[in-house]
């Protein structure tokens, strides 16, 4: 490791340790929705926690939540709280309108709701029913109904009182210290979450509220009641920090808006330890409590932690020929980091150490990272040192582009930009381009090598796998939730059968009705047949979506095969093309088609009604715009000859980029963004997580290559000559055995085969030289450990 490695791995450290120090006040995050948070978009009104993501409550999980409590929620207090109470009633029903005349009485919002009062007024409840919702007039909160209710435990109960103490102050309400005697009453009691006082805006009140609803009598109650949370008086003071000026109408009440947001808070800490799963994905983190580790995470860390470092401490300090049949002090090494690294996205993603904010687009940003992205890549342009100059799609190339998709589609999870029609589109073209090239480069090779060996096929599929079945399994999460690598893995798969076929025809015209058969025939098991094995993986307990898979494949299911087409035009025709006498017209042509092509794209996925009305039409239009870009950036031998060392750089780890983003740059299973410094400090937090993030991908694409290679060791037949050569001097020769003289050439060819087995190796290691052994007992091991996990 060098120092820029062990420079960000001490940074993370001592990010965990503030973290780790900040666990015992975090808890469960409950306490950051009573006293946290700041509003991430005034405009939309996105409330941000301190470190957690909400979730969003929908009638149907309201319902569910009151009915899995069993509870009433109960609202007592003045008109602030009454209006808290009218939020809720839309929260369970949104058809609930409140009366017209904001009457001083009792309102029943009954269970379930019925259409009396889910057209107007609320009506009482039904003989029977439960009143799921109630509010009590009860400014004073000094009324014996709303006491008896706070004392059953089958009441939750939001209070507030104040305001009526300081407007009738001079009537003898006792104003500030009758209204502390009224709080200390309640303080204590279970299940009662207290409203603030409201802050008001003195401009907008009217001139008798002005004269009596002072800031200074306001600021004291509220501090008043902060000092007393340590008497078990649970204040939503955050509910007094979404107090925004311009969401009041008359200075005291702020709008349904602001409520609705306000009872959000509410359910959040009201419901979701009922009702929130407590399995992946875990996108809500606020008031929750993350399950305990699974025990193949508990026997991962403990191989990682104690298993490996005592082999790597066994092979250093070994000298015997033994320590060669151990992975070696390298790959150990890389076994370590790997491991580690999955851990550290487990603490990351499945525990409450960091902290979690939630996602929201800014269009501004978006654009200023994607700039930002384009500036690095501009100021390390320059002529390629090694691979590919000149090259057609060279290695430099593809690198080079696969590199700024990934920082593209970096920023567009960071921004939740996928909520926007216009950016969504152009990024399925990139996912499109990322299948291109596994068609155009796999078909390139078949053809070239026509090496179409199990081992080139298994160390492919191995590297685009290893870290996402890995993570899969720490998680707990589904391996089609890291959709590229299956994606790739079953397009890769594609194309070696469509190669593998009849290889002879490769080499002709054939070649094209072995496409086209293939792209038929994919188009009907994916749309028409449904050919895939959702109904047998079930069984042995791999629960995959058939539907989303269905979708990821079927979005792009041409793209591959103009990749094919693509390498087989540039081996069967290139030489010609450039030999043609009219190739520099063909080129200037194909230049302006491919300019035309983009933006013909551009203008028809910006006239789409919405993102879903795009992706109808995405199968067939997505080559457009990959084939301009490959034409134009193909165009000339200095685009040819140069690219970007920073876009190389990123491209020789996107696989890894891609798959580990889920949990180690965003959080929250991709709906969040983790946080590793402050959470108001988001430019400086996006830094760190970009620092730390990318050495570590770095270090798993390492790791990655280092186990791939080490699990894709074969013996060579030198090796096994030598083997069976040491074996058969250590044994006991076989004529020295009583045997009888063979009488016949077929008792001949028996003793000759027991011979070679008695001094070959051992049935086992020979068995493991073959990779489709390795095949069938890898995949058994993962379906048996997917059945008991």
């Amino acid at each position: 490791m060098n120092h820029y490695t062990i420079g960000s791995l001490v940074i993370l450290a001592l990010c965990t340790l503030y973290s780790l120090h900040r666990l015992p006040a975090v808890g469960d995050r409950c306490s950051a929705l009573l006293e946290t948070g700041w509003w991430a978009d005034q405009q939309a009104l996105v409330w941000q926690p301190q470190g957690c993501t909400l979730k969003q409550y929908k009638p149907p999980d309201v319902r569910k939540c009151l009915e899995t409590t069993t509870t009433v929620l109960l609202f007592a207090g003045d008109s602030s709280v009454r209006n808290k109470f009218f939020a809720m009633a839309r929260a369970v029903d949104p058809k609930f309108t409140p009366p017209n005349e904001k009457a001083h009485e009792d309102i029943d919002l009954p269970w379930p709701p019925t259409a009396d009062n889910s057209s107007s007024s609320p009506s009482p409840a039904a003989a029977g029913a439960l009143p799921a919702v109630r509010f009590l007039w009860d400014p004073y909160l000094n009324r014996t109904d709303t006491h008896d209710a706070l004392n059953s435990d089958h009441v939750i109960a939001v209070v507030g009182s104040g305001l009526w103490y300081l407007r009738n102050r001079a009537e003898g309400s006792g104003g500030i210290e009758a209204w502390r005697a009224a709080i200390d009453k309640i303080s204590g009691k279970r299940n009662v979450y207290v409203s603030p006082v409201p802050p008001t805006v003195p401009a907008l009140l009217s001139p008798e509220r002005r004269a009596t609803l002072d800031a200074e009598s306001i600021h004291w109650m509220n501090e008043y009641m902060s000092t007393s949370a340590t008497a078990h008086l649970q204040v939503f003071a955050s509910w007094n920090r979404m107090a925004l000026p311009g969401e009041t109408a008359d200075g005291l009440h702020y709008s349904d808006r602001v409520e609705d947001r306000a009872i959000g808070v509410l359910l959040n800490r009201v419901c979701n330890k009922a009702i929130v799963p407590a399995h992946a994905p875990f996108r809500t983190t606020c008031c929750f409590a993350y399950p305990r580790p699974r025990w193949l995470v508990v026997g991962a860390a403990l191989v990682t932690c104690i298993g490996i470092p005592v082999l790597l401490y066994m092979q250093v300090h070994s000298s015997s020929s033994s320590s060669s049949k151990m992975p070696s002090i390298e790959t150990l090494r890389q076994m370590l980091v790997f491991g580690a690294i999955l851990l550290l996205m487990y603490v990351c993603d499945r525990t409450p150490v960091f902290d979690k904010l939630q996602k929201r687009f800014v269009a501004w940003v978006f654009w200023a990272l994607v700039g930002a992205s384009t500036a690095w890549g501009a100021a390390t342009w320059g002529e390629d040192g090694k691979g590919g100059g000149g090259e057609f799609l060279g290695r430099a190339q593809t690198d080079e582009w696969k590199g700024w998709m990934q920082l593209v589609i970096l920023a567009y999870h960071l921004m939740n930009a996928s909520t926007v029609s216009g950016i969504y589109n152009p990024v399925r073209v990139l996912v499109a381009m990322y299948l291109f090239m596994t068609g155009y480069g796999h078909c390139f090779y078949f053809h070239k090598k026509a090496d179409f060996g199990l081992r080139r096929l298994t160390a492919v599929l191995l590297r685009t796998n290893v870290l996402a079945v890995g993570l899969a399994y720490t998680m707990g999460t589904s391996y089609m939730d890291y959709y590229f690598a299956p994606l790739s893995s079953v397009w890769v798969l594609v194309v070696w059968l469509t190669m593998r076929v009849a290889p002879q025809a490769n080499r002709t015209h054939f070649v094209w009705l072995k496409i086209a058969v293939s792209a038929a025939a994919a188009k009907l098991a994916n749309d028409w047949w449904h050919l895939w094995p959702f109904g047998l993986l079930n069984r042995l307990g791999v629960s995959w979506s058939q539907r989303e898979w269905e979708f990821r494949f079927g979005t792009d299911i041409f793209i591959v095969y103009v990749g094919m087409a693509t390498a087989i035009v540039v081996l069967h025709h290139g030489s010609q093309l450039q030999a043609h006498a009219r190739w520099p017209q063909m080129k200037r042509w194909a230049t302006l088609a491919s300019v035309l092509g983009l933006l013909w794209y551009a203008v028809f996925e910006l006239t789409r009604a919405d993102k879903f009305a795009y992706n109808a039409w995405h199968p067939y239009v997505s080559a457009v715009p990959v084939l301009g870009f490959v034409v134009l950036r193909n165009s000339s031998e200095h685009l040819r000859s140069h690219s970007s060392s920073a876009f190389r750089f990123v491209g020789l780890i996107s696989l890894e980029l891609f798959i580990a983003q889920f949990h180690l740059f965003l959080a929250a299973d991709t709906k969040a963004v983790l946080v590793l410094a402050d959470s108001r400090l988001w430019f400086v937090n996006l830094a760190l997580v970009c620092v730390v993030f990318f050495v570590m991908c770095q270090l798993l694409a390492n790791a990655s290559t280092a186990i791939c290679a080490w699990l894709m060791v074969v013996r060579s037949e030198k090796q096994q000559q030598q083997q069976r050569g040491a074996a058969a001097d250590a044994a006991i020769p076989m004529t020295e055995l009583p045997i009888v003289e063979p009488t016949n050439a077929r008792l001949g060819s028996r003793h000759d085969a027991l011979d070679r087995l008695a001094s070959g190796p051992p049935i086992a290691a020979r068995l493991f030289d073959s990779l489709a052994a390795r095949w069938a007992v890898g995949l058994s091991v993962l379906v048996f450990i997917n059945w008991m996990y």
